[in-house]
C-alpha cells in the first residue's frame, strides 16, 4: 500500500473511533434520563398514592364515615403513616345489666371513635401535638366539617 491509502485508512479508522465515542456519550445520555424518568415516574406514583388517601380522608369526614378511615388506617400501614389524623373505634363497655326499658345497641353513626390529629410545620419540619385526643362520632364529623380553611400557603378553601 501507499503512503496516499495508508493515510486514508488511518484517518476513516480515526473518524469511525470518534463515532463509537459520540455514540456512547449519546447512549450514556439517553440512559441517564431514562433513569431519572423512571425516578420521577416512581415518586409521582407514590405521591399520587398519598394524594389519594387525603382525598379519600376528606371525602370519609365530610360523609361522616370516620369508621371508613379507621378501616383503612386498620388495614393499611401506609394510610395510617400519610394521613394527619389518626382515628381508632373506642371501645364500648356495655353494662353487665339491662336497663328498664331496654336500650337498642350503639349504631354504628353513633359510635365513639377516638382522632387524633397530626399537622406538621413546613417550615420547620416539626410535627405536631399527638398525645392527646378527642372522642367524637360520625355524626359530629359529618357536621362540623363543613366551612372556609385558610391553609398555610395563603390559600382559601371552602369545604361543602
Amino acid at each position: 500500500m501507499d503512503k496516499k491509502k495508508m493515510a486514508e485508512l488511518a484517518e476513516k479508522e480515526l473518524k469511525e473511533e470518534e463515532r463509537k465515542k459520540q455514540f456512547k456519550v449519546i447512549k450514556e445520555a439517553i440512559k441517564g434520563e431514562l433513569e431519572k424518568l423512571e425516578e420521577k415516574k416512581k415518586k409521582r406514583k407514590e405521591l399520587d398514592e398519598e394524594i389519594k388517601i387525603h382525598k379519600q380522608n376528606i371525602d370519609n369526614i365530610r360523609e361522616g364515615r370516620l369508621d371508613l378511615i379507621e378501616e383503612r388506617q386498620r388495614k393499611d400501614e401506609r394510610a395510617k403513616a400519610v394521613s394527619t389524623i389518626i382515628i381508632e373505634r373506642e371501645k364500648i363497655v356495655e353494662k353487665p345489666y339491662p336497663v328498664y326499658p331496654c336500650i337498642p345497641p350503639i349504631q354504628p353513626w353513633y359510635e365513639p371513635y377516638k382522632i387524633w390529629c397530626t399537622t406538621t410545620d413546613d417550615s420547620t419540619g416539626d410535627v405536631g401535638d399527638t398525645a392527646s385526643y378527642m372522642t367524637v362520632n360520625c355524626s359530629v364529623a359529618k357536621d362540623a366539617s363543613p366551612g372556609t380553611y385558610e391553609l398555610t400557603n395563603g390559600t382559601v378553601r371552602s369545604f361543602t
